[in-house]
């Protein structure tokens, strides 16, 4: 009795240790890469897509243009560390550096496919 308990404990241990998860909002994909559009909509898209609480959108270069011109760095940056009104992490303060950078890229690449690259 005590053995099939000692293998029934040790299944469910293994089945946590087993969370095979796509999830961008996780450490990241299966090969260890992260989705930017997924990263994107699981955390950014809140407020990056309509605007909301006056965020840039993505996909309107006019709105992004009073950001500094070192583009990627400082916006990287302020993802992480919050910028004006914007929270931290988009207010996920245990969102990976890994999905902030990820979404950050994802929005840069689609708002400004041409900008120049750090």
């Amino acid at each position: 009795m005590r053995l099939i308990a000692v293998i029934i404990g040790a299944g469910f241990a293994l089945a946590g240790c087993a969370h095979d998860s796509d999830d961008a909002s996780g450490a990241g994909a299966r090969n260890g890469a992260i989705n930017g559009e997924s990263a994107f909509l699981d955390n950014c898209a809140g407020c990056h897509e309509d605007g909301a609480h006056g965020a840039p959108r993505i996909g309107e270069p006019a709105e992004w243009e009073f950001r500094s011109s070192l583009w990627q760095a400082v916006l990287l940056e302020h993802a992480k560390q919050g910028y004006y009104d914007m929270p931290a992490r988009g207010g996920k303060a245990d969102l990976p550096d890994e999905v902030v950078d990820a979404a950050a890229v994802y929005m840069l690449e689609k708002t400004f496919p041409d900008r120049p690259r750090d």
